[in-house]
């Protein structure tokens, strides 16, 4: 099981608040967590330096789609400047957005 002090520092490193009456709960949901990810592993050859080749090849699949233009009957193709017009602010070619993400000080 995971410990008391390793509970502590995830949390600290997550900016959680973790009151001392949810620690032991933490340590078992986590434990648990990790077991099944230690089952995952073995699933996967038990090895976590194990490349594409040596799985199975019902294992190795690619996820990602070709990258290619959109086809003028696609309902997006020619939306791209109508999409960027709706930012309130460009730097070049990039759209600037609200920061949602802010370090405690």
């Amino acid at each position: 099981m995971i410990s008391r002090e390793e509970v502590l520092k995830l949390a600290e490193l997550a900016r959680l608040k973790v009151e001392e009456a949810e620690v032991e709960s933490l340590q078992k949901d986590i434990s648990s967590i990790l077991a099944y990810v230690g089952q995952v592993s073995v699933v996967a050859g038990g090895n976590t330096s194990t490349t594409a080749e040596e799985l199975p090849p019902a294992l190795v699949r690619n996820i990602m789609r070709a990258d290619t233009p959109r086809a003028g009957g696609d309902l997006m193709a020619d939306k791209e400047e109508v999409l960027r017009s709706a930012f309130p602010t460009r730097v070049g070619d990039h759209n600037v957005v609200r920061k949602i993400i802010q370090k405690d000080e």
